[in-house]
């Protein structure tokens, strides 16, 4: 169970926790308690409180959507591209 919940938050490119992700986890979470405690137990709760951590979640699941199509980081570092060399030094003197 643990190695399940721990997949679903983790990154896809190395496999640490992903901060967008527990982020994006805990306002869901907060976003059910908060419908069902309206729904059932008839708590109030603002629209406002109630919006912003919906778009909390939406754009964090956005974010998390993106970076699944976005490019893997590439095991060896891109190669540097070195300046042109400076052209020969031509003669002008007349002799």
């Amino acid at each position: 169970m643990t190695n399940w919940f721990r997949g679903m938050i983790a990154d896809g490119h190395n496999g640490s926790v992903s901060s967008k992700r527990v982020v994006t986890l805990l306002a869901f979470m907060f976003c059910s308690i908060a419908f069902f405690a309206n729904m059932f137990f008839g708590k109030h709760i603002d629209q406002f409180i109630y919006e912003t951590m919906a778009y909390i979640a939406m754009a964090g699941l956005g974010v998390t959507v993106a970076e699944k199509f976005s490019s893997k980081p590439q095991s060896t570092p891109p190669t540097i591209l070195k300046p042109p060399a400076d052209p020969p030094v031509r003669n002008t003197r007349n002799d």
